[in-house]
């Protein structure tokens, strides 16, 4: 299929018209507090889905993940519980020094820190050992309702291939995103780029004669170097 020529402000609404008709989404929040958000964000870092929910289940069941709770613990307490995620070495240490973080200069709370000007929000979370611009991303999007683009290896893969965005640089691939897609679209796209990233632009192999976006990509078929991103 020939690729359609378009600006990319426009061809980001083909896009998501595309993707919205393909792919079905959910859109309640499974998770409504802040920390238990953040706990549940560092153990999907570098690895998937299905064992970073294992790992959160695990910990959930065994603990109450709250910060005066799992700030007391020793990581060789958490350690058992959230294995499966994998680096369980380091999550469990960060995640006893991130909650005693919480409490003492949050209170516990995170709730305040999301309602910040988005700047604001933003640098304090990042401030937090162990959280990056992903995870503060995430807990300001979803649950601080701001309009702000997480970023992960999926989004980065498809927005590469499609030509929107060179390169892996967390910050200018967020800015050109946030530019693109309208602000109340921020959140669905996220997850929507995500799903094609898993289910049809893969890694490996992509399934490029199903994907719905095929004629407004710019991957090259021929080109290993894609197959890698």
């Amino acid at each position: 299929m020939d690729v359609i020529r378009l600006d990319d402000k426009e061809r980001m609404g083909e896009i998501i018209s595309c993707l919205e008709k393909k792919f079905t989404i959910q859109r309640h929040r499974w998770v409504n507090d802040a920390f238990t958000l953040l706990i549940a964000t560092i153990l999907s870092q570098n690895t998937n889905d299905r064992n970073s929910s294992r790992a959160f289940q695990a910990l959930m069941k065994r603990f109450e993940v709250k910060p005066k709770v799992l700030a007391e613990l020793k990581p060789e307490e958490i350690k058992p519980f959230i294995k499966c995620a994998g680096l369980y070495e380091v999550r469990s240490r960060r995640i006893v020094v991130i909650s005693k973080e919480v409490l003492q200069r949050f209170n516990g709370n995170l709730d305040d820190v999301l309602k910040l000007p988005l700047p604001e929000a933003r640098r304090t979370l990042m401030s937090l050992g162990g959280v990056g611009p992903k995870t503060a991303d995430i807990l300001l999007n979803f649950l601080g309702d701001k309009a702000v683009m997480p970023i992960d290896t999926n989004i980065f893969r498809v927005v590469n291939r499609i030509g929107l965005v060179k390169g892996r640089n967390y910050e200018r691939t967020r800015a050109v995103l946030e530019k693109l897609i309208p602000p109340e679209k921020l959140r669905e796209m996220h997850l929507l780029l995500i799903k094609l990233g898993r289910e049809i632009c893969r890694p490996r192999k992509p399934v490029c004669t199903i994907c719905p976006i095929n004629g407004l990509c710019d991957f090259d078929r021929g080109e290993e170097f894609n197959s890698r991103l």
